[in-house]
C-alpha cells in the first residue's frame, strides 16, 4: 500500500488566499510525515484564470492520475470546502470512479467539508462566536459572510440551518450569502434598527480570496463593508479565511483523520 493525501480547495488567483492552504498543509505534513501530500483547486473558473496568467495547475482528476502513475494505491481526497456544494459533489464523483475500478488506484476515500450536519453546525457556530475576544456581543454586531451555493440546494440548506443556529445563539450575530443580492442590505438595516454602532465582519470562507478581499472588505462602494458603513455603522472587516485560524483548520484535520481510518480498513 502506498498512500497519499490530496487536499481539494476551491482555490483563488489571489496570492493572499494561499495562507489558509499553507496552514493546513503544514499541519498535515507534521502529522503524516511519511505520506505523500498534494493539493488541487476545484474551481474551473480559478484554474482558467491562473492558466491565463501562465500558471497551469492540474485538476483533482489529473492529480489522481499522476498519483496513480507514481505508484500510489490508496488516497484520501480531503475537501477544504465549507459545505457539500457543487464542487464537493464533483470530487465525490471522482472518488466513486476509483471505487468502480475506473482508475489506476485501488482505493479512495473522501474527507468531508466543514459543515455536514447538526452537530457540526452547533460546534462551529460556537467557535465562530468565541473567535473574536475583543468583541462585546451585547454592544457590537458580528456579520458572517458566506459564499452561498449557487447550484446546490443541499449546500444552501446547510447555510440556512447554520444561519438559524448562529443567530439564535447571539441576537447581534448575522449571516449573509454573497450570492444573495439583498442579504447585506437586510443585515445593515437590522443592525441600524437595533441601535448598534459597530460591527465586526468575518468571512465563512476557507481562504481569503477575491470574494473576501474585494466583495466583502473592499473599499469600493458596492462592497459589504461599504454598504454597512453607509448606514452609520463602524465596520471592522477581518480579511482572513477561517482556514488561517488553527481552531478551524483543526476541524478539517479531524475529518482527514476519519477518512484515513476508513482508508486503512
Amino acid at each position: 500500500m502506498k498512500k497519499a493525501i490530496l487536499f481539494a480547495a476551491h482555490g483563488s488567483n489571489n496570492r493572499a488566499a494561499s495562507s489558509a492552504l499553507g496552514n493546513i498543509l503544514k499541519m498535515a505534513k507534521e502529522r503524516y510525515p511519511d505520506t505523500i501530500i498534494q493539493s488541487a483547486f476545484t474551481s474551473g473558473h480559478i484554474l482558467k484564470k491562473l492558466k491565463e496568467k501562465g500558471q497551469s495547475l492540474p485538476t483533482v482528476k489529473q492529480n489522481l492520475e499522476i498519483l496513480a502513475r507514481n505508484g500510489v494505491t490508496h488516497v484520501v481526497v480531503q475537501s477544504l470546502h465549507v459545505v457539500a456544494g457543487t464542487e464537493f459533489n464533483n470530487i465525490s464523483r471522482l472518488v466513486k470512479r476509483v471505487e468502480n475500478g475506473e482508475t489506476g488506484l485501488e482505493k479512495a476515500v473522501l474527507g468531508y467539508p466543514l459543515l455536514t450536519g447538526e452537530q457540526e453546525i452547533d460546534e462551529v457556530s460556537d467557535l465562530i462566536l468565541t473567535l473574536l475576544e475583543e468583541r462585546d456581543p451585547e454592544k457590537e454586531a458580528l456579520i458572517l459572510v458566506a459564499h452561498g451555493s449557487k447550484y446546490s440546494d443541499s449546500g444552501n440548506a446547510l447555510y440556512d440551518r447554520f444561519k438559524q443556529r448562529l443567530e439564535s445563539k447571539d441576537k447581534n450575530a448575522y449571516l449573509g450569502k454573497l450570492n444573495s443580492e439583498d442579504a447585506v442590505v437586510d443585515i445593515s438595516e437590522r443592525i441600524k434598527k437595533s441601535g448598534i454602532k459597530k460591527a465586526y465582519m468575518l468571512p465563512l470562507f476557507f481562504g481569503a480570496g477575491n470574494h473576501v478581499k474585494k466583495d466583502m472588505a473592499g473599499e469600493h462602494e458596492n462592497s459589504w463593508k461599504s454598504i454597512v458603513a453607509s448606514r452609520g455603522i463602524e465596520v471592522i472587516a477581518i480579511p482572513k479565511g477561517i482556514g488561517e485560524f488553527d481552531i478551524f483548520a483543526a476541524r478539517w484535520m479531524e475529518n482527514l483523520e476519519k477518512a484515513i481510518k476508513k482508508l486503512d480498513n
